[in-house]
């Protein structure tokens, strides 16, 4: 016997208050995930990143479509190509975005979302971010 799945579909455009430049999201609600657990698809244009912040649950990242950055506070960035995986524990402040010339997609898995959500801090300055393109 074959049971009948039902999903829903959100879709957006993540506000600047988080981000800077174009990112945008699609997010799966589905009977078929584990409960208290989120999947969504994040895409940055070239230049668009998040701002320093941290999580309250457990994040892993999977490295979809082009190059990406990411960075914890204190370590050197990281460059994220297809199929990498990143694993973002609790409180650990980090940032992620696209490089300057190339988009960036990933799949989040978002465990115990019942914790809440992160905390947003400062944005990436141009600056910070366009020093790390010159290396």
């Amino acid at each position: 016997m074959s049971k009948n799945y039902s999903a829903v579909i959100e879709e957006g455009k993540v506000p600047n208050t988080y981000m800077t430049g174009d990112v945008s999201y699609k997010k799966q609600s589905s009977d078929i995930h584990p409960e208290n657990t989120v999947i969504k698809e994040v895409t940055f244009e070239p230049c668009s990143r998040s701002n320093w912040h941290s999580n309250a649950s457990l994040h892993m990242l999977i490295a979809k479509e082009g190059t990406g950055y990411y960075q914890e506070r204190g370590s050197a960035v990281r460059m994220l190509k297809k199929d990498e995986v990143v694993t973002i524990l609790p409180g650990v402040e980090h940032w992620y975005g696209a490089t300057p010339f190339e988009k960036f997609s990933y799949v989040a898995i978002i465990t115990e979302i019942d914790k809440g959500h992160g905390v947003w801090l400062e944005k990436v300055t141009d600056g910070e971010y366009f020093l790390l393109s010159s290396h």
